[in-house]
């Protein structure tokens, strides 16, 4: 009887994330999470990278705009015309989390950012080609603890970001 459970269960694990997706991409809503809101800790400038972006650090933490995950500021540094850096800024503790680099839109409308985020869910999209390498598309992200990033899924837009359906 306990290794049919077994195989049950392994059978439901197996099916359980195409049936998540069979609706579309995830949703900001089926990640819910308390958004922090004691006063944004002083970034922690830990290198040199870091210490020549101060002031936009500095002026992110001062503005206090939680945007991601219940506790970062997610700030977009530039890397180009169509490229962004973001990185996690964490309101509590000011640790800094440099991601990947996104890039690579085509076609985008005036509201268009590579980023899209909200502070009370730990997803997180990431628009475009991380690292200028492979799809460029929605890419679908758990913030976990630590700021640490698991994929969970990836849209391909063929870099148009006018007509790919909008994330929820």
């Amino acid at each position: 009887m306990n290794s049919l459970l077994c195989v049950v269960a392994a059978a439901i694990a197996l099916v359980a994330p195409s049936v998540a997706l069979a609706d579309g991409p995830p949703k900001f809503a089926d990640y819910p999470v308390k958004v922090y809101a004691g006063k944004p800790a002083k970034p922690r400038l830990v290198t040199q990278d870091l210490r020549d972006r101060r002031e936009v650090f500095m002026a992110a933490a001062s503005e206090g705009r939680i945007d991601a995950a219940g506790r970062y500021i997610v700030v977009k540094l530039p890397c180009g015309s169509a490229c962004a850096a973001p990185h996690l800024l964490d309101a509590r503790t000011g640790r800094i989390i440099e991601l990947f680099t996104i890039s690579g839109w085509h076609e985008v409308s005036d509201d268009f950012d590579p980023v899209a985020s909200r502070a009370n869910s730990r997803l997180i999209v990431f628009r475009g080609a991380r690292n200028e390498k492979g799809i460029v598309g929605n890419h679908f992200y758990l913030v976990e603890d630590g700021g640490r990033l698991k994929h969970l899924h990836t849209q391909d837009t063929k870099a148009n970001f006018e007509t790919s359906p909008k994330i929820e």
